[in-house]
């Protein structure tokens, strides 16, 4: 069974967002997913939450400053791992936006670690992201931005209190 939490019309950037047994899938104005929230490894105290294709930076703020900050209280975790492997679009433009905004609520909401898992290529467009996310990692403690695999995010999540 699937609930609709909001609706394309309710929203600032025409994201729709919809809740199912284990997860809440956010999508484009076109109907594509772009962002989904796990609680797979609720259990353990870890969040996951993935991107997919391409994003626009004002998305990424409704997604983050939003409904996804909300599900992070609800789970009770403390840990997140941020899949950005399948994600096609730069986020450098939100950088500051996560490190003002978003963090903060996230770490007052007892957020500890951060792991964040990228693909790896070779691609101009990688370099940036690469950049970008060092920047991030280097802003912000507790956050390990140095995955290539989810399941070695997952044991270094696994490792922390």
């Amino acid at each position: 069974m699937s609930v609709v939490i909001k609706q394309s019309t309710e929203t600032r950037t025409g994201i729709s967002v919809v809740k199912t047994a284990g997860a809440i899938d956010t999508f484009n104005i076109l109907g594509r997913r772009i962002h989904t929230i796990e609680s797979t490894y609720r259990d353990q105290r870890i969040l996951i939450h993935r991107w997919f294709g391409e994003v626009f930076d004002e998305e990424i703020k409704e997604i983050l400053g939003g409904h996804f900050v909300e599900a992070f209280v609800e789970s009770k975790c403390t840990k997140i791992l941020a899949d950005l492997s399948q994600w096609a679009a730069s986020w450098d433009g939100v950088n500051d936006y996560l490190r003002d905004d978003v963090m903060p609520r996230l770490f007052a909401a007892g957020l500890r670690h951060l792991a964040v898992f990228v693909k790896r290529d070779e691609s101009m467009e990688d370099d940036a992201n690469r950049f970008a996310l060092e920047r991030f990692a280097n802003e912000i403690d507790n956050v390990n931005a140095s995955f290539s695999s989810e399941q070695d995010a997952l044991q270094w999540l696994r490792t922390r209190g």
